[in-house]
């Protein structure tokens, strides 16, 4: 997206055309703009409500755990970094017609810093309403995360030190949903001792997850990478869903259209 600036609305050229018609033709355009650094003059004040804190903490975990492999940034949430973490009120941002909140997160290490931005939709529930859209890690390794958004997609990009991939999902009644191009998963990579370290296996309609999918990937609250099987409906979990971090199922999450109603460990 060369034409887009930071958080700026792209540009469209329309010549020789009467007001009307250019009313009609800017309302068509989706909204476009790329968010890949800070603006410091619009962090709010500290965050210091521990239940506040509380909140934010889970739903930055659960925007990392929209990634299959492990994020990069995976041990912000053990006990020696978790107490690091700042949150600050940053700015409102606008998808597909969705106001999304967001929030500047920091972490100051001793040997280097680390910042990132939540987008949020305070009006949806956990874990599809939050998305890490930034992230800036500046030390003896350095991890940049940007994004780049177009109407109701959403295209997440990761570049490490000797790596660079990209995420997309599309933003679907205030939820942000993982987006395939293709209408069948079959997918293993990775290597883990004698077998694959993830896995992606199942169909989509309309460009997101639908029916019976099997995925192995990793998980902050396991520390390890799971399988994890279930259905989805419109790119939403809905049923039961089992998680198997050694073999046998250790938990069963119940669902309905995306949201947790039931938790049972077997």
């Amino acid at each position: 997206m060369k034409d887009c600036k930071s958080e700026t609305p792209a540009s469209a050229k329309i010549s020789a055309v009467s007001p009307v018609e250019l009313k009609a033709a800017a309302e068509k355009l989706p909204d476009s703009f790329v968010i890949n650094s800070v603006d410091l003059k619009a962090v709010g004040e500290k965050i210091n409500d521990n239940k506040k804190i509380k909140q934010l903490k889970g739903l930055l975990k659960n925007g990392f755990q929209r990634e299959v492999e492990r994020p990069y940034m995976w041990d912000i949430f053990v006990a020696s970094n978790d107490s690091l973490l700042q949150f600050y009120p940053y700015k409102d941002f606008t998808i597909n017609n969705i106001p999304f909140k967001s929030y500047f997160t920091k972490i100051n290490y001793e040997d280097g810093n680390y910042q990132c931005i939540l987008l949020v939709n305070e009006n949806s529930s956990p874990p599809y309403n939050s998305m890490v859209v930034f992230e800036d890690l500046k030390s003896e390794e350095n991890y940049q995360r940007h994004c780049e958004v177009k109407g109701d997609k959403v295209q997440v990009f990761l570049k490490g030190q000797n790596e660079a991939k990209d995420l997309q999902f599309k933003v679907k009644d205030g939820a942000f949903l993982d987006y395939f191009d293709t209408q069948a998963i079959d997918k293993k990579w990775g290597k883990e001792k004698n077998n694959f370290e993830y896995q992606l296996k199942g169909k989509t309609s309309n460009n997101l997850k639908n029916g019976y999918w099997i995925e192995k990937k990793y998980s902050i609250d396991y520390n390890k990478n799971i399988i994890e099987d279930g259905n989805y409906v419109n790119g939403l979990k809905d049923g039961e869903w089992n998680y198997s971090p050694e073999g046998p199922v250790d938990k069963i999450e119940v669902y309905k259209m995306g949201k947790v109603v039931k938790v049972v460990y077997p």
